[in-house]
């Protein structure tokens, strides 16, 4: 066993709409896909989509396609917490969706 077998993080389960799933934390060898600044939104939402396939690696992208943006972005948040990232994206998701739903909207 390798030292840093001990540091390898844990899946965590987790619980949305009373369905449990089980996420995986990621590792250094996909950090390197999700570092681009620059993406656009396309390549964000893509991004996004794939970090949710390496968390769930029996899910594929035609699954996360059809997820309500919902149940997609509690998933991000949660693969977030897990590897301890901030994402301003889903953050300005959610505060648009509340907005549209008290009758304003956010524009940035």
């Amino acid at each position: 066993m390798s030292v840093l077998n001990k540091f390898l993080g844990s899946p965590k389960e987790i619980e949305i709409n009373g369905e449990k799933i089980t996420i995986h934390p990621l590792k250094v060898k996909d950090l390197g896909k999700f570092s681009n600044t620059k993406a656009t939104d396309e390549e964000k939402s893509n991004l996004a989509k794939e970090m949710i396939t390496l968390s769930i690696p029996e899910t594929t992208m035609e699954e996360v396609d059809k997820l309500p943006v919902e149940v997609f972005t509690k998933i991000m948040e949660e693969i977030n917490k897990l590897n301890g990232f901030v994402d301003e994206d889903i953050d300005k998701i959610k505060l648009e969706r509340r907005l549209r739903q008290q009758g304003g909207s956010y524009a940035k």
